[in-house]
């Protein structure tokens, strides 16, 4: 059933541009062999591939490419009924096809459409499901990373007289997506990190913590802890909008479902 939907969305995204819109019918921007292209047709046609599409529309030369891709369009289709393309056997089959998949969304969209999720369902879901919405615990910690003993040396003794972590980590710092911040890598949760650097940054406690050179694969490290952040629930406000997406797409794929188990019972259906 997962397939059926998905394909379902698929095709939708594959055949909106056959649908023209109401928007600016009326306005005839091109006509070829006496039929009329109209500012919806065009518009349409684009809309499939996005926001660049139109922005290129609203310049003056965008327009007149757009304009020309989809007379070309009309022509070549003009010239394939001459040719009597439309009566091939291929064709046939695929405008069947076309067919089939613009009536099966329509009907995916009559079953859909008083599908509703109420704010009281979207709190329910994440009430009942605290784990799905927890922060794991993590730390925000800078750090120098040093290659040399002779380095790090001269990094512990900076520190040592009480030099900024920050600026040591600008002068010294070999971490080049870091060093430039100070050393900052932000928060991270377990997992991220090598297990030798992890151990250490979990290891300190106290904002402020300084820890002793780190080996790694990558170098020497000296970590400074900022912050040590427990697990903690997300806002509800931070994920309503995810929970509210979710639960369409479980209403929709029930359904969906419900409405495929009605139809095999209406029609025969044989698999092989």
């Amino acid at each position: 059933m997962t397939k059926r939907i998905s394909l379902a969305l698929i095709f939708v995204a594959l055949f909106a541009s056959l649908a023209f819109g109401a928007e600016s019918a009326d306005k005839v921007v091109a006509r070829v062999a006496s039929q009329d292209i109209t500012e919806a047709e065009v518009l349409e046609t684009i809309k499939p591939f996005g926001p660049q599409a139109a922005m290129l529309y609203r310049s003056d030369e965008g327009r007149k490419m757009i304009i020309d891709e989809v007379i070309s369009i009309r022509l070549f289709a003009l010239d394939a009924e001459d040719s009597k393309l439309d009566q091939t056997p291929e064709f046939q089959a695929n405008l069947a096809a076309i067919r089939r998949t613009m009536l099966a969304q329509a009907a995916v969209r009559e079953a859909t459409k008083n599908l509703v999720v109420s704010d009281d369902d979207v709190k329910k879901f994440y009430d009942d499901n605290p784990k799905v919405f927890t922060q794991p615990e993590r730390v925000h910690a800078r750090h120098i990373l040093v290659s040399g003993d002779a380095d790090l040396a001269k990094v512990q003794e900076e520190l040592k007289a009480g030099k900024s972590f920050d600026v040591v980590a600008k002068e010294f710092s070999t971490d080049p997506g870091s060093a430039a911040n100070g050393g900052d890598l932000g928060e991270f949760p377990r997992g991220v990190m090598v297990p030798e650097f992890e151990k250490a940054a979990f290891a300190l406690k106290n904002p402020g913590d300084i820890s002793e050179p780190v080996k790694s694969k990558f170098g020497w490290h000296i970590i400074k802890l900022e912050e040590h952040i427990p697990e903690s629930p997300m806002p509800f406000e931070q994920v309503k909008e995810q929970v509210l997406q979710e639960l369409k797409a479980q209403k929709t794929q029930e359904l969906l479902d419900a409405r495929t188990t009605e139809l095999e019972k209406k029609y025969t259906v044989e698999r092989f």
